[in-house]
């Protein structure tokens, strides 16, 4: 499971930085990591988790803004 998350975390934030590069996408769905990591996993983590699915995507959507921190702190 923790490597869902990471994996799940990883993916949002590579969307959002390939997302941030167009300019008439908005901001918030798209082009920020929490929430693009949230809606790009929701589908498929209830589908594998049921209920649990969305406490997975929740936890996956802090870890990809805390990657997201730490990588602009370098």
């Amino acid at each position: 499971m923790i490597l869902e998350i990471l994996g799940l975390a990883s993916l949002g934030h590579l969307a959002a930085d390939f997302f941030s590069q167009f300019d008439r996408l908005p901001n918030k769905p798209m082009k920020c990591n929490m929430c693009a990591t949230f809606w790009l996993g929701i589908g498929p983590m209830i589908y594998l988790h049921d209920y649990r699915g969305l406490l997975i995507t929740a936890v996956a959507s802090i870890v990809s803004e805390i990657i997201w921190r730490v990588i602009n702190r370098l």
